[in-house]
């Protein structure tokens, strides 16, 4: 963990993690201007997370690996990049996160009513790449469980939901349904509109 060179603009914590290699003053420094620019677009960054990684990869023009976690008021803006070296990686991911934090900003949900034009919610699970028949077993060839995050889920309605994965650039989302008071998994099918899979009630 770095110390935190953002005081200046009220964020709370900067965090840099590297893996495969070793994150230089330079690096840092430039990580810093780099966010210092998001957050003064953003004031209500509270905190950021940067994880760079070296890839063995068959292309060296993607090597690199930059994702970072914005936090704002309890909203997570999430982008992750590719490229060659660390500190083009870090401007690439900057860039999506800045038209985030454009798209964040132009829009509350919590005050905003629904578009009609906003894509219908597919309430049956017709996605094959998400459900399965549930009396077949099936065994992925070469796959193991290799990373577990654990998170607190805030109870929020559909809409937020949506628009919380459209802020992390997620296909997928699971969330506390304050409709229905229990987990949900709201997901983007094939032709752009949005479905759910929510427990059948007993």
């Amino acid at each position: 963990m770095s110390p935190n060179p953002f005081g200046r603009y009220g964020v709370l914590e900067l965090n840099i993690k590297a893996k495969n290699f070793d994150v230089n003053q330079q690096l840092r420094g430039h990580i810093e201007r780099k966010f210092g620019d998001l957050i003064r677009h953003l004031p209500a960054i509270t905190n950021v997370n940067v994880e760079l990684s070296s890839q063995a990869t068959q292309s060296q023009s993607d090597r690199m690996v930059a994702q970072v976690t914005l936090n704002v008021d309890g909203s997570l803006l999430r982008a992750e990049q590719r490229a060659a070296n660390a500190a083009e990686a870090i401007n690439l991911v900057a860039g999506v996160l800045d038209r985030r934090i454009e798209r964040y900003k132009s829009r509350t949900y919590r005050s905003e009513r629904p578009r009609q034009d906003a894509p219908l919610l597919d309430q049956q699970a017709e996605d094959d790449s998400l459900v399965t028949d549930s009396g077949a077993t099936e065994v992925v060839s070469g796959g193991q469980l290799v990373k577990v995050k654990r998170f607190d889920m805030n109870p929020m309605t559909v809409e937020e939901a949506a628009f919380q994965m459209q802020l992390l650039g997620h296909r997928f989302f699971m969330f506390l349904n304050t409709e229905s008071n229990e987990y949900s998994l709201l997901y983007q099918r094939d032709d752009g509109d949005l479905g759910m899979i929510q427990p059948e009630s007993n």
